[in-house]
């Protein structure tokens, strides 16, 4: 079975246009942290494969590369990607925790690329209990304590309703559309979901584009502020 590559432009060619759009992303997320610390960022997205993994893993780099430590939990826990990213073996990690209350510290992988990760493990049942349960809660806490910041690559909006649960653990979100490819329909009513909770959104990513066919545009990726947000 073929897998879809996540590509770290940050680390793999870091002069790359695309790379420098992630450190504009990074720095749209700076400024909104002037007057709320943008601490625990969640990256989703409507549907799947939108480029919510890429961008978390390049966000990620994008902090690393500044010599900010850095985390990524793997919460998309029923279609976990974060493991392939990195080209690591999903052993162990959250379900370890959750489960067998394994320390996290010792489940957390220190990858070549300074980016530290937490794994799901193994699937866990009911995901969306484990997502609100204290244990949740406490291991994000310690984590605070611990990184500069925290990313959280979480399943699409529409598919389940774990991505709104996890919002309650984070300080904002980046929401991903994917050029040519997410549905009009669905990155709206995505968006209405993540506002009827209301979930900080603190940017958006525009993914998914060549610019090799798109010689108009100037960035993979954009922030927007909260007159700028509709889905048109």
């Amino acid at each position: 079975m073929e897998y879809f590559q996540y590509k770290n432009v940050v680390l793999e060619s870091p002069n790359s246009i695309e790379a420098e759009a992630y450190r504009k992303l990074e720095l749209n997320i700076a400024l909104a942290s002037l007057d709320r610390k943008m601490q625990v960022i969640q990256c989703t997205s409507a549907t799947p494969e939108d480029g919510k993994t890429t961008t978390s893993i390049n966000l990620a780099a994008v902090l690393a590369e500044k010599g900010k430590k850095v985390i990524i939990l793997d919460f998309d826990l029923r279609r976990p990607k974060i493991h392939r990213a990195f080209h690591q073996v999903n052993d162990s990690g959250f379900y370890e925790y959750i489960t067998n209350h394994v320390d996290y510290h010792d489940l957390i992988v220190h990858d070549d690329s300074k980016i530290d990760l937490l794994l799901s493990g193994k699937r866990i049942s009911y995901p969306h209990l484990v997502l609100e349960s204290s244990l949740t809660t406490q291991l994000i806490a310690s984590l605070r304590n611990e990184y500069d910041f925290i990313i959280i690559d979480s399943p699409p909006v529409l598919s389940v309703t774990d991505s709104v649960i996890i919002s309650k653990h984070v300080d904002g979100v980046v929401y991903i559309v994917a050029y040519n490819r997410t549905k009009k329909d669905d990155a709206k009513e995505a968006l209405k979901i993540l506002r009827q909770n209301n979930v900080n959104i603190i940017g958006g990513v525009l993914a998914n584009i060549d610019f090799r066919k798109s010689k108009g545009y100037h960035g993979y990726q954009y922030a927007y502020s909260d007159d700028q947000s509709e889905t048109k």
